[in-house]
Formats: structure tokens, C-alpha cells, sequence
């Protein structure tokens, strides 16, 4: 696998990591500093970046994944949600190019969902790459990734654009996935693309009023 051209069976962890970020799935992983504020700039000293650079990355971490109120808090006092946002805040303080999630909703609720959508697509616009690994299909409707890789036993078994691969609703169960409720109705309702529940709920009104 190379990244930017650098091989990373040969290049060391210090090297990848001023390239790529990774979040890890289960928080308790990764998390070991005594203070939100210590673990989100742990990263960024230990890259070595000027103080000044460490107190603005840190703050903007915080301020955006909504922990800068914490800050002085211990991490094990916080919530489920809080704690993967500290992980997310830890990774994005050393301003990787690319950034990896490993499952990021797994045991997190709506709100946390959809505030976590709103950061990637930020992220992205600030030019940072992203991978998000996960078996969330409900949440990846609302997170409308640009490519995807479909992925079973180790095997890449269809890639491309969102709408292209999970509107097959055969490939789908092939590895058993369970087709999402709007593309089972977009389906029903003729339609080639995954519509929005608001979008199904006006066609299917319309067809009734008709």
C-alpha cells in the first residue's frame, strides 16, 4: 500500500503518522492521557509541532467535535459519544492528509450520527481524505460517500459510487447485508436511485391523491 508515493511496509509509524490518521473503533484503545486537553495534543507534540501551532490545533479540535467545555476534564468521566469524539479530536489536532475510522458509529446514537456526517463532510472540505470502514448502511445513506468499496472475506466484491453499488439490492444480501427500508421503497416505487424518506413520503402521497 503506498500513501503519497511512501510505502508503508517500509516506512516507519512516525513517518505514517504525519500523513495518516487512524481512529480506532473502541475508544478505550486509545484514549490514556489524565485530561482531555493532554490526550487531543499528545499528537501534535509528539510531532513536535511549535507550541503556538500545539495551542491552535488543540483549541480547533475541541471546538470542533463540541469537547472544548471538557477540556480539563479526566476522559473515563465522559460519555460513550464524548469519548469517540475525543478520539476523533486526538487525530484530527495533528492534521493528517488522510484520516481513517474504524467503525465510527458502532454504539452511538442518532445525534451522534448525524453530527458526526456534518464533521466528515467538513473535513473533507478542508481537503483531508477520508476512510470510513463500516457496516452501517443506514448511516452511510445520510453520509452519501463519494466512492465505496464493498467488501466480504477479505475480498473486494464491487466498488464505485455510492448509488451505483447499493441500489443492487441482490449484491447486497449475496453478502448478507440487509437492504436499507428507502432503497427496498425506491424499489417499490420504481425508481433506480435510493430515494430520501422525505422524497418517499411526497411520491407516495401523490400516488394515493392520485
Amino acid at each position: 500500500v503506498l500513501v503519497d508515493g511512501i510505502n508503508t511496509k517500509e516506512a516507519s509509524v512516525a513517518e505514517l503518522a504525519r500523513h495518516v490518521g487512524l481512529v480506532f473503533q473502541n475508544p478505550a484503545h486509545q484514549i490514556f492521557s489524565e485530561t482531555v486537553w493532554q490526550e487531543v495534543i499528545f499528537g501534535p507534540k509528539n510531532l513536535e509541532f511549535p507550541e503556538s501551532k500545539i495551542l491552535e490545533v488543540g483549541r480547533w479540535a475541541l471546538e470542533v467535535t463540541g469537547l472544548l467545555s471538557y477540556k480539563d476534564a479526566p476522559p473515563w468521566t465522559l460519555s460513550g459519544g464524548e469519548m469517540k469524539k475525543l478520539t476523533i479530536a486526538s487525530v484530527i489536532s495533528t492534521k493528517p492528509k488522510y484520516i481513517a475510522f474504524d467503525e465510527p458509529t458502532i454504539g452511538q446514537d442518532a445525534w451522534f450520527k448525524a453530527s458526526f456526517c456534518e464533521l466528515l463532510h467538513q473535513l473533507k472540505n478542508e481537503g483531508h481524505g477520508l476512510i470510513v470502514v463500516t457496516h452501517d448502511i443506514n448511516w452511510l445513506l445520510d453520509l452519501k460517500p463519494d466512492f465505496v468499496y464493498l467488501m466480504s472475506n477479505g475480498r473486494i466484491v464491487a466498488s464505485g459510487n455510492f448509488d451505483e453499488v447499493f441500489v443492487d439490492i441482490k449484491l447486497l444480501r449475496s453478502v448478507r447485508i440487509e437492504p436499507p427500508l428507502t432503497l427496498k421503497l425506491s424499489k417499490l416505487l420504481g425508481r433506480t436511485e435510493i430515494m430520501d424518506p422525505p422524497e418517499i413520503a411526497d411520491e407516495l402521497s401523490r400516488r394515493v391523491r392520485s
